[in-house]
């Protein structure tokens, strides 16, 4: 019996040792896809008016402010909760300009960052 222990142990460390995941697998959501409508703020006071936003798999396309047809695609990286949207497909560029959107009851919530530095919050609010 103690010949089995040591070998699941031999077993589990080599594992562990080579990058193996035992467990649960890999947390990762993807923002639910739909229609929804974008606000922008600055200190929480509105900056823009609404946009309409879709969001499609990986993928997200917005008007301007309601009143042109649907642009894009914007690229959305899934995180834990939620994910990152920036125009650029490359992960090495987010640091140019991106915004996290953070799950909420009501749709999103995110932060644009522009060279790293928080610029504006945002809102995607799930229309019904």
């Amino acid at each position: 019996m103690n010949t089995k222990k040591i070998i699941a142990g031999a077993l589990i460390g080599g594992a562990a040792i080579m990058g193996i995941s035992v467990g649960a697998g890999h947390a990762e959501a993807k923002m639910e896809p739909g229609l929804y409508k974008h606000q922008g703020y600055w200190h929480q006071f509105p900056i823009f008016p609404e946009s309409n936003v879709k969001i499609v798999g990986d993928k997200m396309y917005s008007d301007v402010y309601g009143i042109t047809p649907m642009q894009g695609p914007s690229t959305i990286f899934p995180r834990k909760n939620g994910g990152t949207v920036s125009t650029a497909d490359n992960p090495v560029a987010l640091w140019a300009g991106r915004t996290d959107y953070t799950k909420t009851p009501y749709g999103y919530l995110g932060n644009t960052y522009t060279y790293g530095i928080p610029s504006i919050g945002s809102t995607l609010t799930k229309v019904d």
